[in-house]
């Protein structure tokens, strides 16, 4: 219903594959692991046939805050071949990599990098200052909140 709402008030709707693997170590551990394919693959096969004909859908997202590795890769190709219409994007995804059609950073700072060990975090400024990059950037988390927790969110 969610989505019907969506497309009858004209709501813009990102939406993430249901693949997270926050807390494992390395990032990317399981994104470079071709035993995970199939799992990914899962998640972003449902995403796509239980929603495509959704025109409040205007970006797909492969998850987020999981490495980024041949298995984001592999599911980024595959989407572009399953929906050429619409851009993919996915959190993990940099400069370094093919995976994201948006460059999506999350916390980032206007002029100031966060200097975070092992999680560098560039400034906007820096991000859209990089020598031949034309895809558009989406700040794509701000404030994490659970439930209904960030009510004084200002």
């Amino acid at each position: 219903r969610w989505y019907e709402l969506c497309n009858r008030y004209g709501l813009y709707v990102v939406d993430e594959a249901n693949i997270e693997t926050h807390g494992m170590v390395p990032m990317n551990r399981l994104s470079d692991d071709p035993a995970w394919l199939p799992a990914y693959s899962a998640r972003v096969t449902r995403m796509l046939q239980s929603h495509r004909n959704h025109p409040s859908i205007i970006i797909w997202s492969l998850g987020n805050e999981s490495g980024c590795g041949a298995n984001h890769e592999a599911m980024y190709h595959w989407l572009k071949r399953e929906d050429p219409t619409r851009p993919v994007q996915y959190e993990g995804g940099g400069a370094d990599s093919t995976a994201t059609d948006i460059i999506c950073p999350m916390y980032a700072r206007v002029e100031r990098d966060q200097l975070i060990p092992a999680v560098p975090k560039w400034s906007i400024k820096k991000w859209i200052g990089l020598p031949g990059e034309q895809r558009p950037l989406i700040l794509c988390e701000y404030a994490h909140a659970m439930g209904n927790s960030l009510g004084n969110f200002a």
